[in-house]
């Protein structure tokens, strides 16, 4: 069987449990020939709460033969079956594997996502921004769109559902803090680039976070902020030069 027919057949026997509240995102959802692509895709299952993260998990696993991927994948679900989750975790996933299919099965928790556009508009790139509501059978496509950032006039927009701009429903902080989290997600510029999609919109963005922030400079006078202020250069000064070369690379093309 071919990565397509897995992934048909595997988002089926997900969306087939109409008990299980959540929703199908990401790679899987977006229409792709995945047999061409150099890895397989991930099936994304985000649960809307936080017991049907183990309730999920065990569905799958009782009515479709589906296990844990690995031993700690196993000893994760024994663990929140019996004990719950940790009470400052926001953010739980637990991967699932069939001896019948490739791609693996993420089983995934947000704190404050509990429908699917709320997990939709915590994406970062617009290009993964599509899935499909398990209770209700609905899908919702959001890939294409405007994508302003950073207060520039000019924006960056795109109405390509492969040209990746950033998620215009997701927070564009530029704080330190906040551009960390968006900066940390360039190996994805990478590995959809090589997939096909045009992701320098992204990295263009990301280099504009990285001299925004620099350009503030420390936010409070306090040791600790300093610290974190030279951090951030020592990180993010070098990365900021690789996408720079990544983007001559591919400006051709």
């Amino acid at each position: 069987m071919s990565r397509n027919e897995d992934i048909k057949k595997l988002t089926e026997i997900v969306s087939s449990i109409p008990s299980i509240r959540g929703c199908i995102t990401g790679s899987s959802q977006i229409g792709a020939d995945y047999d061409t692509w150099e890895e397989c895709p991930d099936i994304d299952l985000f649960v809307y709460t936080e017991n049907m993260l183990s309730y999920a998990a065990d569905a799958l696993i009782m009515m479709h033969g589906f296990q844990p991927a690995t031993k700690g994948e196993e000893w994760k679900l024994s663990r929140i079956r019996n004990r719950g989750m940790a009470r400052n975790m926001t953010l739980s996933t637990l991967k699932l594997k069939h001896p019948d299919y490739e791609p693996l099965i993420n089983v995934t928790w947000k704190e404050k996502r509990d429908n699917l556009f709320a997990v939709l508009a915590s994406f970062d790139m617009s290009i993964v921004m599509v899935g499909l509501d398990i209770p209700s059978g609905t899908k919702l496509d959001l890939r294409t769109g405007s994508g302003f950032v950073l207060n520039d006039p000019k924006g960056v927009w795109s109405t390509n559902k492969n040209v990746a701009v950033p998620n215009p429903l997701r927070e564009q902080n530029v704080d330190m803090y906040g551009a960390e989290m968006w900066i940390r997600q360039f190996s994805r510029c990478i590995k959809y680039w090589n997939r096909g999609y045009d992701t320098r919109p992204m990295a263009r963005f990301y280099i504009r976070l990285i001299e925004q922030v620099i350009e503030d400079g420390q936010l409070f006078t306090s040791k600790n902020s300093e610290e974190r202020y030279n951090d951030f250069k020592a990180e993010f000064e070098p990365l900021k030069e690789q996408m720079i070369k990544w983007l001559e690379d591919k400006e051709d093309c």
